[in-house]
């Protein structure tokens, strides 16, 4: 068979059902190759990067590799900003480049990039085939290495000739899944200790969400009377109604912060690697607090901190383990102060009343908690209106928060149509600043052509707000480069197709919002906010205040 034809065949192999692309001269013998296989859907989208934040998007909401097609140079650039988002957010990804034949390497050929060096840092693998009759070998290696331990992105390279190379190629089956066993002992250890600390807390990262450990954790907290955190954006990660659940290590949540450095006698990390904007700058735990932590990867055990018990294990096999141990005798305090810790969350993910000049986000926020279906999937963008998402709304179901933790631009919208490809019968809700519609909002058009009818709220204010919070907060009254003239988004999504909605005082988004759940199409909601609030505890003057005050 052809070389292409035998990467579409792998595809098939593995179960994928959807790959986004974005068609190139030097791929098309893979193109040919699903051209037979109505299984897989093939997403035609509008520019590579959001083609490659769809795969990551898709990813997230599914918990199985997204795949994503692009053509070589200009092409592979493009995707590169969501393969350096799916290295932050432990995404299983697979990034399919093709290249320039395998007799003009390393003579300047056509859009000719070496991958190992623009990737190198970004993926856990990168690997171009020079050989048609390894095209199995390699992409079942490339799928196992995306989806193991820690997941993460992989590149193929794929040379033009060799695609359209015809060969004996013999199929191979796929990698099965492994899972890594904890040492019984050290699980013993754990318990032990669980049961004897007065106030253990348990953060939950994404490495939960990605075995399939959701029901265990949960098992886990009740067992052990343990409150749960969620790392930063993993609010999804644990039930938010649940009464062992106290909150998001979000960096403006001063008061999980405060309780984890300041209050447990015992820190149980599952799942996560403990990053910069978990830890506050790698500040929890604190140094000398006790802590375990449990990872599947033995590379991130103690990687910012070392823990006084580190576990390399799959997360969903070393929580059914301690399962079967004894947890603590009932203790009415530890349920006290569990459930104090409860209604403080429920306070802080409370939107007060905040009247702006513009529309409140806060009047927003509250609108989508009660008219939200509660199995609804939130995307969000990065920018300073997602501050107010990411604080107030709550999250009962798996898979329903997707959110850049590396702060990139652009993955909204495209993370939204993935979503709603990958889950049809789920409403899907993209909230995007003003500037970062305007990277990638063209994927509309995408969602028009492939029936993915979603929710977009643009937030509106003029500008790349964070930056002008940051020149405020160290240059006061020097803002320059950060405003924005924009055009009319209500207009621009009634050119994609969608319902095209503007809103411009508080009372108007709820009435707007049930129109576009309503539509049998697209919506896109236009939100004119005021820049003056740019956090919801801080606005610009005081900011600025602050800075001239000296403080």
């Amino acid at each position: 068979m052809l070389g292409g034809h035998a990467v579409a065949q792998c595809l098939r192999n593995e179960g994928v059902g959807h790959v986004f692309c974005v068609p190139g001269e030097s791929h098309i013998a893979v193109l040919d190759g699903l051209c037979g296989m109505p299984e897989i859907k093939l997403i035609t989208c509008r520019q590579e990067g959001g083609a490659c934040f769809m795969a990551e998007g898709y990813a997230k909401s599914t918990r199985r590799p997204g795949v994503c097609l692009v053509t070589r140079g200009p092409g592979a650039t493009n995707a590169s900003i969501a393969v350096h988002s799916a290295k932050y957010d432990s995404v299983p990804l697979v990034l399919l480049v093709g290249q320039v034949a395998r007799s003009t390497r390393g003579r300047e050929a056509g859009q000719e990039l070496d991958y190992t060096h623009l990737f190198g840092t970004m993926a856990k693998w990168v690997i171009e085939i020079n050989d048609a009759r390894q095209v199995p070998r390699t992409m079942a290696r490339a799928f196992h290495i995306a989806r193991s331990g820690r997941p993460g992105p992989v590149v193929v390279s794929l040379p033009r000739d060799l695609l359209e190379e015809d060969a004996e190629i013999s199929m191979i089956d796929p990698y099965p899944e492994v899972r890594s066993n904890p040492d019984p002992k050290a699980i013993e250890a754990m318990v032990g200790r669980i049961n004897t600390a007065n106030k253990p807390v348990l953060i939950a990262g994404s490495g939960t969400q990605y075995s399939d450990a959701r029901q265990e954790l949960i098992d886990f907290s009740e067992k052990f009377q343990m409150p749960v955190l969620t790392t930063y954006k993993r609010q999804d990660a644990f039930p938010n109604s649940h009464p062992n659940y106290i909150g998001n290590l979000a960096n403006a949540n001063r008061h999980t912060r405060n309780l984890v450095a300041n209050e447990a006698d015992l820190v149980v990390v599952i799942g996560s690697r403990l990053n910069q904007q978990t830890t506050g700058g790698f500040t929890i735990p604190r140094r000398g607090q006790p802590f375990i932590q449990v990872y599947p990867d033995e590379q991130y055990i103690g990687q910012n901190l070392r823990p006084d018990l580190g576990i390399i294990a799959d997360v969903k096999t070393a929580l059914s383990a301690a399962l079967k141990f004894q947890g603590p005798r009932p203790n009415e305090s530890r349920a006290g102060w569990v459930a104090e810790h409860h209604a403080a969350q429920k306070r802080y993910s409370t939107p007060p009343q905040r009247p702006t000049r513009r529309v409140s986000m806060e009047r927003v926020m509250a609108d989508l908690k009660a008219a939200l279906p509660a199995d609804a999937i939130t995307a969000t963008d990065a920018g300073s209106f997602g501050q107010w998402p990411q604080r107030y709304l709550e999250f009962e179901h798996a898979d329903s928060y997707i959110s850049p933790t590396l702060g990139c631009m652009g993955p909204g919208i495209p993370s939204a149509v993935a979503a709603k490809l990958a889950h049809p019968g789920r409403l899907v809700v993209a909230h995007i600043g003003d500037g970062g519609f305007l990277m990638t909002g063209q994927e509309m058009a995408t969602a028009r052509q492939f029936g993915a009818n979603i929710v977009a709220i643009v937030y509106n204010n003029e500008g790349y707000n964070s930056i002008r919070m940051h020149q405020e907060a160290q240059y006061p009254g020097r803002q320059y480069g950060t405003a924005l003239v924009n055009p009319d988004f209500a207009a621009l999504g009634t050119a994609y197709g969608a319902l095209g909605l503007k809103v411009g005082r508080d009372e108007e988004f709820l009435p707007a919002f049930k129109r576009a759940m309503a539509a049998d199409r697209s919506a896109l909601i236009e939100v004119l906010t005021d820049f003056e609030y740019v956090t919801p505890s801080a606005t610009l003057s005081e900011l600025a205040g602050k800075k001239l005050a000296g403080d």
